[in-house]
């Protein structure tokens, strides 16, 4: 019998629409995955001048262009072991404006693991600054093995060769209760692990990735951040922090590392520190995406409540399940007859792992919506240019750009990660949790998976593994939206526990990952209060989300239209606008587990 299919499209006619797709898909491009424009110009003029920032035990600033400054500080390869020689940390900063009111200086993590410190600086540290009414020096840092950071971690010999590799190598996943189903999934998880596996030798082969790879736990990272805060502000100086989602593990392993140095801290989006530190990847993956599934319903809640006005997959009489219907059925089709799709700028097909990438990148960001749902529309017709020229997006072909450094999350999460047991089939383990979870509903994330750390020997030689709830010299603030895909709100909750007294819980109530996901005028004045005033909320403080979802104006409406008549004070919309174009500009590192 012929299975359904979707409609084919001509590559005339998919061309003459290209042009309106590609505008549509502009505001996703830069949300997701590029710079901003004009952030690009003023890193890549960093980098040259980066390159010849000096190193050594102290930091000498260099003007990279406009008002930040790049700078490089050596510090032991290896903290117990002084013969293994010397790592460079790659940093750059935007001193404070308001310099009569400064009130010191904030370091930040973007995520990852292996998210560049320095690029997020560069791509938001303006509007943080912003934020924080210019009293900090807004701080980052590549850690180890990261971007501009030596030795580095990236192990092919080039971009090219890397993407080569890893391009268009996600996993097709079907109905895994159907019995063939599973055992072309189990096929497709042997040929992911034989990658990985090639990753890992990779890796090995190459001496500066390799030396890289051995000192990437998230410990010593933690070290470098206490070396860098000595060296900037002075020896014992309380260290304020502010970590996204990986960045939340290096600040709680931070403040309990070195309790008594915690100055003013907020972890934004958590990961669970003891499970991180002390179970195996399949073990914990599940508990990550909990509330996957959640934000992706969302997203087809409030695509229904809006109409076909303002989401595109809508129709007058559309509910939430019919449009849940709708998308499961393109899923569905992609598997089992992927589209043909001539008229993208590179012809291609468009496959179900790449409308669960889509997907899934969705549930971070719901400004993203609007976007998500016109390429799903497109898709529903036949015409799959616009979803593969996004994911298309950062494909570089250049022999003669060096390899990035994102494949190296595997050494900070397999160094901190308990040994294998030789008895464990971690293969088999993993693949075995996949399913559970798809029986559970949790069905988006699984386009592309890490298969742990079986195949990893390049492990650090020491790491940390609690307590986690010390006493803290300061009051940290612990944050979670009730709809984050791969941090769930279970997990803050934790940390807020394990720590008693010495935390205050904000939940926000949006999906997205981390509370810059969505603008929230609540929280972004409780983080304003906190760091320029140390006011403490109450704990468990409750912030309804700000941001609509389906703006009637799109990209171009005014946040002011977001707030109340009593909240729409002058000083409040300019709060709102700089929290959205924090968000809109800081891109998570695509990695699917925190990134």
């Amino acid at each position: 019998m012929e299975k359904s299919q979707l409609p084919q499209p001509s590559a005339a006619s998919t061309r003459q629409r290209l042009p309106f797709v590609q505008r549509v898909l502009f505001s996703l491009v830069v949300s997701v995955l590029v710079f901003l424009p004009n952030s690009r110009v003023v890193w890549e003029q960093a980098q040259v001048l980066m390159r010849g920032a000096p190193s050594g035990s102290a930091i000498k600033w260099t003007t990279c262009g406009d008002v930040f400054e790049c700078g490089r500080l050596e510090v032991p390869l290896d903290y117990f072991n002084a013969s293994k020689g010397t790592a460079s940390i790659s940093l750059a900063r935007i001193p404070a404006a308001n310099t009569s009111s400064r009130l010191g200086s904030i370091f930040f993590n973007p995520g990852g693991p292996g998210g560049s410190g320095v690029n997020f600086v560069y791509r938001t540290g303006k509007s943080l600054a912003a934020l924080l009414d210019g009293r900090y020096d807004i701080v980052s840092w590549d850690p180890r093995g990261v971007n501009g950071t030596t030795p580095r971690g990236a192990c092919f010999p080039s971009q090219t060769e890397q993407t080569l590799f890893t391009h268009h190598t996600g996993l097709e996943v079907g109905n895994l209760s159907d019995p063939i189903h599973r055992h072309v999934f189990e096929r497709e998880m042997r040929a992911v692990d034989a990658r990985d596996a090639t990753v890992a030798r990779v890796c090995e082969l190459n001496p500066e990735a390799s030396a890289a790879l051995q000192h990437m736990d998230t410990a010593t990272v933690v070290r470098d951040l206490v070396r860098i805060a000595d060296t900037i502000q002075g020896p014992g100086t309380p260290i304020n922090y502010w970590g996204f989602s990986y960045g939340t593990l290096l600040g709680n392993y931070f403040v309990n590392m070195f309790p008594t140095r915690v100055g003013r801290v907020i972890v934004d989006g958590n990961l669970d520190p003891v499970t991180w530190a002390t179970a195996r990847f399949a073990e914990w993956t599940p508990g990550s995406l909990r509330d996957s599934q959640k934000a992706h319903n969302q997203f087809m809640v409030d695509c229904a409540k809006v109409g076909p006005e303002r989401c595109a997959l809508a129709s007058n009489s559309s509910t939430a399940e019919s449009i849940a219907k709708t998308v499961d059925g393109i899923l569905k089709q992609l598997y089992d007859r992927p589209l043909p799709v001539p008229g993208a700028k590179h012809a291609d097909v468009l496959t179900s792992s790449h409308m669960r990438q889509l997907l899934f990148a969705g549930t971070y960001k719901p400004s993203l919506w609007p976007g998500i749902a016109k390429i799903l529309a497109d898709v529903a017709r036949g015409d799959g240019a616009a979803a593969l020229e996004l994911i298309d997006s950062t494909v570089e072909l250049d022999e003669s750009k060096q390899a990035d450094t994102s494949l190296s999350s595997s050494a900070t999460i397999c160094s901190d990660a308990p040994p294998i047991p030789e008895s464990i089939d971690n293969l088999g383990e993993l693949t075995d949790a996949v399913v559970r979870m798809y029986e559970d509903g949790l069905t988006l994330f699984a386009s592309r998976i890490l298969v742990g750390c079986h195949n990893w020997r390049l492990r650090a030689p020491k790491r940390f593994t609690g307590p986690f709830n010390h006493t803290l010299s300061n009051t940290i603030l612990v944050i979670g939206n009730t709809a984050d895909p791969v941090t769930p709100l279970a997990n803050a909750m934790r940390v807020n526990k394990l720590l008693q007294d010495s935390s205050r819980l904000i939940i926000q109530d949006s999906s997205g990952h981390c509370s810059l996901a969505a603008a929230s005028l609540c929280t972004a004045n409780a983080i304003r209060g906190y760091f320029l005033n140390g006011t403490l909320p109450e704990n468990g403080l409750f912030c309804p989300v700000s941001e609509e979802t389906f703006p009637t104006n799109g990209d171009s409406a005014s946040v002011s239209t977001w707030l109340t008549a009593e909240e729409r004070t002058e000083e409040n919309v300019r709060v709102l606008d700089v929290v959205r174009d924090i968000g809109r500009t800081w891109r998570k590192s695509g990695h699917p587990y925190g990134v």
